[in-house]
């Protein structure tokens, strides 16, 4: 686990590519402290020297040493002062005008570049979780919710960029205002200074301690936010079954349960956070009051002239400012931190199935597929599969038959290593596939399921889907192939016709057409046909049963089916039972053998 520091110094790598940006940016703050400090400085020469009628010099503040260096020159400005004052004042105007002046146009280049800095790391670091996601193996995406994920890209995302703005944008900017005021402070006068300063170290306790206590209370808003999103995004996915079973009501409290969840944890750190202003704001009242009191009584026994007295004054009350904004951006950055340790908690999480530095590339395959006494669990203890071994030709159609839970699924899930085996191994051509990379390997499958997930894309581009450069012409030829051509041409816009979230502007049937023509084009000598043609009304199962026929002439399938006529027809039938293959062969074989296949073959499949 990184500790805070180490995931704030691995936020500020993602800004050295932009690091001249920032460059310029801190120039610009450098320039924005000097004026602040020499805006506030210049009440000094105002009040001793326009306004005080003493002469000799004596009138004007100033530290020793640049006394003694001007000598007699002090003597001749404070005269010429005296001489011009409405000239002076004009004077002075004019270039406090223009000190604010540049001050702004400083302070909108400042913020224009960490803002772009800010939103380039935020986007960056969206980009990298992203592609970070697409590199984890199936497993994580079982183990964890929709909504979670959507919620680290969504809300953790923001909350990092909230953070980052603020370092980006404010937090340089403020401590350099304070290091200004704080160096006019001791020109002033040093000794009341060191009195004022007192209570400074103190008011750093408050700001870490709460800022420390946003951040675990930040932690929690993200989780509960992260909840709310997935209640969100089963309720909405799920909306038929919602309906269907009259659960709007009961859903509707589920998530106003959760929304109140996520308003109490932002109010636990609304408190804290509206806290550290008033806190601040007394222990800033004492330094003030010191330096009210002190320098009253310096200015009264002619230590300290009243010009120096004003700007000592002016730039204490502006000192405090920026230390409560620190405090307030030091929460603001506390409450972002949250998220960026869920976001990188998350890019550190290393996929269950991992590609060998010196991983092959597989050949098209030539032989076939086998598995050596292959186990695989979810969870340490609870075997799904037990020592399962067989082997498949090229060319060959394998049935997976078995009662519900007996690891069918779990078994094709296998051989494109959506998960890797327990233990045992699985060859494709006699080479381990945990040693070929994995792009070769999924190359030389195509999959068709039950649960059809398609593009909210043209129905062309479906089809198309992992193809590059692919010929219209093809398409419409495996479109046809698949028994799809024909639907496809009486959409609105044929082929361009967009087929909505999940296609959910198609029917059953063609979903699972547009797959099977997306299995035909991308020409594989492996398929796996998991439940293909399962939930389709008659005439649809039929336009795809041939439309699967055709495509599995000389191929390698795997078919999970419980269509009688595809089983019967297998070269090959395997029969799972608890995990475990308790019977392979022929139906005729398996039949005659009486065992655990004739007694599915009796009470599920026979008549299907």
């Amino acid at each position: 686990m990184h500790t805070s520091f180490q995931q704030f110094i691995r936020l500020l790598r993602y800004a050295a590519p932009y690091r001249a940006s920032v460059i310029l940016a801190v120039g610009c703050l450098f320039l924005i402290a000097l004026l602040n400090a020499v805006s506030i400085g210049s009440l000094q020469p105002i009040f001793d020297g326009v306004f005080n009628t003493e002469g000799g010099g004596s009138g004007i503040s100033l530290p020793g040493p640049v006394k003694a260096a001007l000598g007699n020159r002090l003597v001749q400005l404070q005269a010429f002062l005296q001489a011009h004052r409405i000239s002076v004042l004009t004077f002075i105007g004019a270039a406090l005008f223009l000190v604010f002046l540049a001050k702004g146009a400083l302070g909108y280049l400042q913020q224009l570049q960490m803002r772009y800095v800010s939103e380039r790391v935020q986007r960056d670091i969206r980009n990298d979780l992203y592609a970070h996601l697409q590199t984890l193996s199936l497993g994580f995406f079982s183990r964890r919710s929709t909504g979670e994920i959507m919620s680290r890209l969504g809300s953790d995302v923001e909350s990092l960029g909230d953070a980052s703005t603020e370092l980006f944008k404010n937090a340089l900017k403020e401590p350099l205002n304070i290091i200004g005021l704080i160096g006019l402070l001791f020109l002033i006068k040093w000794q009341l200074a060191l009195l004022s300063l007192l209570v400074l170290p103190v008011a750093i306790l408050p700001i870490v301690k709460f800022g420390a206590r946003i951040r675990r209370r930040g932690t929690r808003v993200q989780e509960r936010r992260a909840e709310l999103n997935t209640i969100l995004q089963e309720t909405i996915s799920g909306v038929r079954v919602v309906k269907a079973f009259g659960m709007e009501e009961y859903e509707k409290g589920r998530y106003w349960e959760a929304s109140d969840q996520v308003f109490k944890a932002i109010m636990r750190i609304v408190r804290v956070d509206a806290l550290t202003s008033p806190v601040l704001e007394i222990l800033g009242s004492v330094g003030i009051v010191i330096a009210v009191w002190v320098g009253g009584y310096l200015v009264f026994s002619k230590s300290l002239t009243p010009g120096a007295f004003m700007a000592f004054l002016g730039a204490l009350a502006s000192l405090y400012q920026p230390v409560k904004r620190i405090s307030q951006i030091n929460n603001n950055i506390q409450r972002g931190m949250a998220g960026v340790a869920r976001v990188f908690e998350l890019m550190d999480l290393c996929s269950d199935v991992a590609e060998r530095p010196n991983a092959v590339a597989l050949g098209r395959m030539q032989e076939g597929v086998e598995l050596h006494n292959v186990s695989f669990a979810y969870e340490a203890d609870r075997l799904v599969l037990r020592g399962v071994s067989f082997s498949a030709k090229l060319g060959e159609i394998v049935a997976i038959v078995g009662s519900s839970g007996a690891g069918k699924t779990t078994l094709v899930n296998l051989i494109p290593r959506f998960y890797d085996p327990t233990s045992g191994t699985i060859t494709i051509d006699g080479i381990d596939i945990s040693r070929a990379t994995v792009r070769s390997l999924r190359e030389q499958m195509g999959i068709v399921a039950q649960d059809t997930i398609l593009f909210d894309d043209s129905v062309f581009n479906n089809i198309a889907y992992g193809q590059r450069d692919v010929v219209p012409d093809k398409v419409v030829e495996a479109a046809r192939i698949a028994n799809a051509h024909e639907f496809i041409n009486a959409l609105p816009e044929g082929y361009a016709t967009r087929v909505g979230e999940r296609g959910l502007r198609l029917s059953g049937g063609q979903k699972q057409r547009i797959a099977i023509a997306r299995a035909i084009l991308k020409n594989p000598p492996l398929l796996i046909l998991d439940e293909a043609t399962s939930a389709l009304d008659a005439e649809s199962e039929r336009l795809v049963q041939e439309a699967l026929d055709r495509l599995m002439q000389n191929r390698t399938a795997f078919v999970i089916a419980h269509r009688l006529s595809t089983i019967i027809r297998a070269d090959k039938i395997l029969v799972l039972d608890g995990g475990r293959l308790v019977e392979q062969g022929t139906h005729a074989e398996l039949i005659a053998r009486g065992g655990v296949y004739s007694r599915l073959y009796e009470t599920s499949y026979r008549g299907a």
